[in-house]
């Protein structure tokens, strides 16, 4: 019954866990409907008049049908970039008198995909991104086309070859925001947009920039932001000339930002005085010169852009391959007055300027701007360092909240960052703390975000002497991530400090199996992430822990959680504490070996538990069963072969107690056995034979007090030469003379005496009725008859003492002829 109930069980859990879902639309507020990636070929019919944000990317649609969007009005953003649409119906926009942002971005649209007012009741449209498409063929009437949406603050546009920028878009009074994607193989200048300086341009961007001539901003007099994007298989080897020669135009201007990205490596270059001239008499805020294959900065003309009265507030030089350079210009960033965020490589701090305390710890310092408050110097890949950090001093740190130093893979953590009493966000990913100190953080009073994924704090915290110290100082953290850190166990006391804010704690790609120790005080734990872990389940201690705490969300996803009955009591937990985030994302293994969605086996908890409680009693009553059954066996077996037990035991017990077998000579001649009914005659017996020179072992009189019974006979047995049983009704009904003959077999048989035994039989009994255990051995038991028969010829009592003396004698002239023929060899 209970194999059927589980069969049908594991029916209902398949077609549970294989169904699928399928999302229903209702009269609730839908204010975002996501369809990307759905591999739709049409347009969806499921919009509410609550819609304000579609998403429909990377699909396959092709045509976008008019009044597609009829059922929502109230559309804010439609976005529709990386599909197939190859034409757009008229009136397909229509009704969508709100609308700020439409995305059409890498389709396959022409200008025959375009009804000329398409875009005319888009009365509100701010952002057109219309670029990666294929209105080469007819460029101005695709600019047109444009020109009608005059509220356009934003546009994304594809630059044709042969073509230049159009009048007509001088209607767009509104157009702030210009990024032009070009063809590869056009030369930028003027010629180019200086229909547009009719236009208050602030903000262009220009993507795939071969060359540009020096004039190609002077159509752009209110410009302040520029990004440039360098074609990096095509530009031309002195494109970052051209560029910063096109940057004069700029001089005595006040600009925003002001970035340069993607030159090719066959273009590396140093950064020095010709850039930094036309650099400083601009007032730019932002200077972004990232992935531009800048080998070195120069110092000296870098410290005078930084004297010269400048507004640059934040630097930004990462993905560089910055080298060391005699003059490293890490000392130029103190004659800065206004910067605020400096990202630079790592390699531009390794100078040639740092004090050697001894052979094996550096101590070293930096100055930085009074004003700066992020120093990235985070490196994409891992960068080996002989140095430790030992009194790393930062010079003017006072205003420093954010340090990056991610994959700077010092040799051991030992030491301390000195100078930046402030900082609230410490990045020490791929740090090697396998040595760690304790007063690592100790200067770091304010600290909220510590990051230090892979860097081995598995080893490092775990040999700290005091762990309570390393966070001590650091009571106002509020998010750890330490990831990947090859932890297997936390040290007790790690996290028992009284935090000031609610702590989020990220221990995700780790060898945890529990949880570590936190203060048991409620709201002291925001976030607890334990993700690819090994968790199979959770403990009753970790559960108790938890619901003291009661965190906002805990992950457990991509652990081995086992859904089996063994793990009931926490699959009842996790469906009652609500505290498990991430139930929809955690498959489990069933005890079928399977997979399943943690929440889906959940909303079948109820069948799954009375399941495991008959499995339970099944399993119950099979070991109750099988205890029984091998009792009864054992039973039977002990009593069919008690007296072989019996035996052996007593062997045992003899052997503890010092006992050594006679090997010769015999204590008695032999043991009698009797019925103590027949007391009278065997004592008639002993006289009798204790007179011809036998010597008889009877219990009445040799065995010694004090010893247990069974004992005794042993010993009488293995005393004497020959044991003589006297067998009689009485001697029948007798329990310890059944006993008696049962260990005698047993040592005869152990010991090789298989003649040892004699039967006297004293009454008339018939062979069936004696003892079993005597029957076995009848074939080589000396059997003599008492005399009951006086007609019988030779049956006299003479004649039986006579045969008796010479059975009991005999074995005792073998010993003694064996012992003679000894002496004579």
């Amino acid at each position: 019954m209970a194999v059927v109930f589980l069969a049908i069980w594991t029916v209902i859990l398949q077609a549970g866990f294989s169904k699928t879902m399928h999302i229903t639309m209702n009269d609730k507020i839908i204010s975002l409907i996501d369809f990307s990636r759905k591999n739709l070929t049409t347009m969806p019919d499921v919009l509410h008049n609550s819609t304000t944000d579609l998403y429909l990317q990377e699909n396959h649609l092709h045509v976008v049908p008019a009044w597609s969007f009829r059922k929502s009005r109230i559309l804010k953003n439609v976005d529709l970039s990386d599909n197939r649409i190859r034409f757009i119906e008229h009136g397909a926009f229509d009704g969508l008198n709100e609308l700020t942002i439409l995305n059409l971005r890498s389709n396959l649209l022409t200008s025959n995909s375009l009804d000329e007012n398409i875009f005319q009741g888009l009365i509100s449209l701010q952002d057109l991104f219309i670029h990666k498409n294929y209105f080469h063929d007819n460029y101005t009437f695709f600019q047109t086309v444009i020109s009608r949406v005059k509220s356009l603050v934003k546009l994304k546009i594809d630059l044709s070859r042969q073509n230049q920028i159009d009048k007509c878009l001088c209607n767009l009074s509104n157009l702030q925001d210009l990024e032009i994607f070009e063809v590869p193989g056009l030369t930028l200048s003027d010629n180019l947009f200086q229909n547009l300086n009719c236009l208050k341009i602030e903000t262009l961007w220009i993507s795939s920039v071969l060359s540009l001539a020096p004039n190609t901003f002077i159509s752009f007099p209110n410009l302040k932001t520029l990004r440039i994007a360098i074609n990096t298989g095509y530009a031309m080897d002195d494109v970052i000339s051209n560029i910063f020669n096109a940057l004069k135009i700029f001089k005595g201007r006040n600009m925003t930002e002001l970035s340069i990205t993607g030159n090719p490596h066959r273009n590396g270059f140093v950064l020095g005085h010709p850039h930094f001239a036309i650099l400083e008499n601009i007032c730019l805020q932002k200077l972004n010169l990232v992935d531009d294959s800048i080998l070195g900065v120069k110092f000296n003309p870098f410290f005078r852009y930084g004297l010269k009265e400048n507004c640059l507030e934040e630097l930004n030089l990462s993905d560089n391959l910055l080298f060391n350079i005699k003059d490293g210009y890490i000392f130029a960033f103190c004659a800065f007055k206004h910067l605020k965020i400096i990202s630079i490589p790592y390699e531009v701090v390794r100078d040639n300027r740092v004090k050697r305390s001894d052979q094996n710890d550096v101590s070293c310092s930096f100055c930085i701007p009074k004003t700066l408050e992020q120093f990235d110097l985070h490196s994409h890949v891992k960068l080996y360092t002989r140095r430790r950090i030992s009194n790393m001093t930062i010079i003017n740190g006072s205003n420093l909240k954010v340090l990056n130093m991610a994959n700077i893979t010092f040799r051991n953590c030992n030491g301390t960052i000195n100078g930046a009493d402030n900082l609230e966000y410490f990045d020490m990913s791929g740090f090697n703390c396998k040595v760690l100190g304790v007063n690592l953080l100790s200067n770091f009073p304010k600290l909220i975000t510590l990051i230090a994924k892979d860097a081995n704090l598995g080893i490092g915290l775990n040999a700290l002497q005091n762990t309570s110290e390393f966070l001590e100082m650091n009571l106002d953290l509020q998010h750890m991530d330490l990831m990947n850190n090859n932890l297997k166990t936390l040290p007790d006391d790690l996290f028992c400090h009284p935090f000031r804010n609610k702590l989020s704690i990220i221990l995700d790609r780790n060898y945890l199996q529990s949880l570590p120790n936190f203060l048991t005080k409620p709201n002291t734990i925001e976030r607890i992430s334990l993700k690819y872990n090994r968790f199979s389940c959770l403990s009753e201690n970790d559960m108790a822990m938890l619901n003291i705490i009661k965190p906002s969300s805990v992950f457990l996803g991509r652990n081995p959680i086992e859904c089996s009955c063994n793990t009931l009591r926490f699959l009842k937990w996790v469906q009652h504490s609500g505290l498990i985030s991430d139930v929809d994302e955690i498959e489990c293994v069933l005890q079928t070996g399977t997979f399943a969605t943690l929440s889906k086996f959940l909303q079948n908890l109820k069948i799954f538990e009375i399941s495991c409680q008959t499995k339970l009693w099944v399993t119950l009553a099979s070991c109750i069963t099988s205890v029984t059954i091998l009792a009864l066996l054992f039973g039977i077996i002990y009593y069919r072969y008690r007296f072989a037990f019996e035996y052996f035991f007593l062997r045992i017990k003899l052997k503890l107690r010092h006992y050594q077998p006679l090997l010769e000579d015999f204590s008695h001649d032999a043991f009698i056995s009797y019925s103590h009914k027949d007391i009278s005659w065997v004592k008639t017996l002993y006289d009798i034979l204790q007179s011809k020179g036998i010597s008889l072992c009877l219990y009445h009189k040799d065995f010694k007090v004090g010893m247990p019974i069974a004992e005794c006979i042993m010993e009488a047995i293995n005393s004497s030469r020959k044991v003589v049983f006297v067998i009689t009704e009485d001697f029948l009904e007798s329990s310890w003379g059944t006993y008696e003959i049962e260990m005698t077999r047993m040592h005869a048989f152990r010991e090789g005496r298989e003649s040892m035994v004699v039967v006297i039989l004293r009454d008339d009994i018939e062979k069936d009725k004696l003892p079993k255990a005597l029957k076995e051995i009848w074939f080589k038991v000396v059997c003599i008859v008492w005399p009951s028969d006086p007609d019988a010829p030779y049956n006299s009592e003479e004649k039986f003492y006579e045969k008796l003396c010479i059975t009991l004698a005999d074995g005792r002239k073998r010993i003694n002829n064996d012992n003679n023929s000894n002496e004579i060899v």
